[in-house]
């Protein structure tokens, strides 16, 4: 107990309360509760007091070399050094020796600790994995394994890596499994390896932290920065989190707060493991008080006395926003969290809604919550995430022209003359590059794999086109024609001085004809895994739509849509890998039950005087029917219009949204 007050806990929180005692039994147990409510002192506690007792009765308490006695499966790195760090300071003075194993890190230095003898390993699951199948990590004598954030591990795609290491421990062993939200997935990996674990839900009635204070502020996307600077500059010694979604967004805001004098910085999976050691060690020792961040760090960092999160952006999963406003009010600390939702983000609020059960408070904004003083917005290099200032667009000088040429969209790369084309050339090359060093969903790429060349382009030296189109694509992987694109590289001369043909160089390509090139993709995968489902896709610059339609809609879109994320990033990884998207390019995945009915809305007729035609016309249906009436599925902006209009307390009519995805149904019925 003294060292359990030493590691700073003087009363156990509920799930602490709850949980220690079965875990302490030997149990099998899968926890679910709130971000921030003491899951971790949860497990690690039992488990150091099961050694101990290993130490006391018979059993041999002495560290093996590489053979571990519990395992801890984290989801990021910085989870597992504070998880691990946990461990050290409880099992320090107990003699009780703990090994942090995740990429990014020094292996060999991971494999000399391990070799020394270990009674518990805190690791991701990817460096886990590769230990075991080095041989230098021996799981036969493995007495538990735990896994933290559960639903996280398996959202990150960590499921075989899971699996691999879950057939390498006996099967008598204790399973712990601790999640914020519900994944079934994580349960039915357990049923699978023999565990029926006992369920406990701590705050089942809502997954909200009592002490957090949670607002979201109804404004645009030009007005974020600046009501962004106002709010900080309101809070007094202001330690906070800003929250973006993607890592561009997240460096352009961190630069930007610095230009305006915040003690920023921003911190994303594109950094290497040492630069966000240092920047959290500089945030915790509050050097940095503004940390700009993607969702790596909702679910990977634990910092005490955060104040204050935004979400700059709405996450695009529901949970997500449970996870990022769990890093404030914790320990029964009060927090504020704040939303940002601009007319971008206002798809997601539904989700949440449904999520948290239960609306957020909207602020009260004037003119004065802006900013009037900001600066200009720093150009960040997409490639480097680094600020670019000879290139920022704000400090290029304006070109003029004498005459303004209209642009030719008749006008393909194979009309254009043939010197325009070579003049391309280089151009090409330098995109080769640079495409060969992007990183593809879910994917981390080496400096060796840099150097590779990119297989989304095939370049050929030939004096028969005809020829050269058949090798390219079979090179390619193609049979439709129509998806063939090329581009001349160079022209040779002819063969035989002044006759013959000519020896040309050719780059060719998969052109981005999406529907063209997923369709065939998705049926494909479709039939392999025996769903009753057909595919629709449409692009409209710079959106990206598959709808799915049919009879196992319904399966896409359980569990939170697991399904239909997974689809949509084997969708993304597709098409990243064949061609070069669209820039800026947005996927939109759903799914339907049944043939989505086009909506019948005159051409060139309002939006407004449509809805309210329609309103009219299904009230009547409901009065003259004496039942609810269901409107067509409509998307978020015209079901805002149509529950506003018939809101009106003096209004007979209620409306419910139905359904699942962006585009739901409204039923329209009687007041009771």
């Amino acid at each position: 107990m003294h060292t359990v007050n030493q590691g700073g806990l003087l009363n156990a929180s509920l799930i602490q309360d709850i949980a220690i005692e079965p875990i302490l039994a030997g149990e099998d147990i899968s926890i679910q509760a709130k971000t921030g409510s003491g899951k971790t002192a949860a497990f690690a506690i039992p488990i150091i007091e099961q050694l101990l007792r290993r130490e006391d009765g018979d059993g041999d308490n002495c560290p093996t070399a590489n053979a571990p006695l519990y395992v801890v499966l984290s989801p990021t790195r910085e989870l597992a050094g504070q998880t691990n760090q946990v461990f050290k300071n409880f099992g320090d003075q107990l003699k009780l020796s703990t090994v942090c194993m995740v990429g990014g890190e020094s292996i060999e230095k991971q494999k000399e600790l391990v070799a020394k003898g270990v009674h518990i390993i805190v690791a991701t699951p990817g460096r886990l994995k590769d230990l075991i199948n080095q041989k230098v990590v021996k799981l036969d004598s493995c007495c538990g394994v735990v896994f933290d954030e559960a639903d996280r591990l398996f959202d990150m795609g960590f499921k075989p890596d899971i699996e691999y290491i879950l057939n390498h421990v006996p099967v008598e062993r204790q399973l712990v499994m601790l999640s914020a939200t519900t994944n079934m997935d994580v349960l039915r990996t357990a049923y699978r390896y023999k565990s029926h674990p006992m369920e406990l839900k701590v705050g089942e009635d809502g997954l909200m932290v009592e002490h957090i204070d949670h607002q979201i502020a109804m404004i645009s996307q030009k007005e974020k920065m600046s009501f962004l600077v106002h709010l900080l500059r309101q809070q007094e010694n202001v330690y906070g989190l800003v929250f973006c979604n993607t890592q561009y967004m997240t460096h352009t805001v961190a630069e930007w707060l610095k230009k305006m004098n915040f003690k920023a910085q921003a911190i994303s999976g594109r950094l290497p493991q040492g630069k966000r050691n240092s920047l959290m060690r500089d945030f915790r020792s509050r050097e940095i008080t503004i940390l700009v961040s993607t969702d790596v760090a909702a679910r990977g960092l634990d910092i005490e006395d955060i104040g204050l999160v935004i979400n700059y952006d709405l996450p695009n999963e529901a949970a997500n926003y449970v996870h990022r406003i769990g890093r404030t009010g914790r320990a029964g600390k009060s927090g504020l969290a704040v939303s940002f939702c601009a007319h971008e983000d206002c798809e997601y609020l539904d989700a949440i809604y449904d999520f948290i059960g239960a609306k957020i408070p909207k602020m009260d904004i004037s003119d004065d919550d802006f900013a009037t003083d900001l600066c200009r917005r720093p150009h960040i290099d997409q490639r480097t995430l680094k600020v670019s200032e000879s290139t920022s667009q704000e400090h290029r000088p304006t070109r003029t022209r004498t005459k303004q040429r209209p642009p030719n969209h008749n006008k393909s790369d194979e009309d254009k003359p043939q010197r325009q084309r070579r003049a391309q050339g280089p151009k090409i090359e330098q995109h080769r590059q640079d495409v060969a060093t992007k990183k593809l969903p879910g994917e981390q790429m080496t400096a060796k794999e840099s150097d590779k060349p990119d297989r989304r382009f095939f370049e050929i030296t030939s004096s028969n086109q005809q020829e050269a189109d058949q090798l390219a694509m079979s090179a390619l992987r193609i049979t439709d024609p129509g998806l063939l694109g090329h581009t001349v590289l160079e022209e040779g001369r002819k063969k035989y001085l002044l006759f013959g043909p000519k020896e040309v160089s050719y780059q060719y390509f998969i052109r981005p004809i999406y529907k063209r090139l997923l369709t065939p993709f998705i049926t494909q995968m479709l039939e392999l895994a025996q769903l009753e489902l057909t595919v629709r896709v449409s692009f409209s610059n710079p959106t990206l739509k598959v709808n799915f339609v049919g009879k196992d809609a319904e399966l896409l879109r359980q569990n939170g849509g697991e399904m239909l994320r997974a689809f949509e990033y084997l969708i993304k990884t597709y098409v990243g890998r064949r061609v070069r998207p669209h820039r800026g390019i947005r996927y939109v995945v759903r799914s339907y039950t049944e043939e989505l009915e086009r909506d019948s809305r005159p051409r060139g007729e309002k939006s407004d005087s449509y809805l309210l035609k329609l309103i009219e016309k299904s009230s009547q249906q409901v009065l003259e029917q004496g039942a609810p009436v269901q409107l067509k599925p409509l998307n978020p902006k015209d079901r805002r219009f149509v529950h506003q209009q018939l809101s009106d307390g003096n209004s007979r009519f209620k409306t419910t949204s139905i359904g699942d995805g962006r585009f739901k149904r409204i039923e329209i019925s009687m007041k009771e």
